[in-house]
């Protein structure tokens, strides 16, 4: 039973040995730049959402004091809307980029 523990342990260090050094740092050059490159987008996709929702706060209808409010609020969650599906978007579309430049070719 030892010896089994003790073969299984073996070879989960050999793994990891051979493994360990094929991550990529965070403090890497290009770990800087993905994360430079992410919160740029973020910033980016939030700014995009913001101009079309002031191109629709343009369009809103003259209202009365009283309806101000909800008109100006269901401008700012759709622009919050607008900014998440956006965000979404360009996630799933990296996403797929990744998994289709590094899948393993058959």
């Amino acid at each position: 039973m030892w010896e089994r523990i003790r073969r299984e342990l073996l070879i989960e260090y050999y793994w990891w040995k051979r493994h360990k050094g094929k991550k990529r740092r965070l403090d890497s050059p290009l770990g800087g730049v993905g994360i430079l490159l992410i919160s740029l987008g973020i910033f980016v996709l939030v700014i995009i959402g913001q101009i079309i929702m002031a191109f629709f706060r343009c369009f809103v209808p003259m209202v009365s004091g009283a309806q101000m409010a909800g008109a100006y609020w269901s401008v700012v969650f759709l622009a919050i809307k607008v900014s998440f599906f956006l965000l979404l978007l360009l996630g799933g579309l990296i996403i797929i980029l990744f998994l289709k430049l590094t899948g393993k070719k058959r």
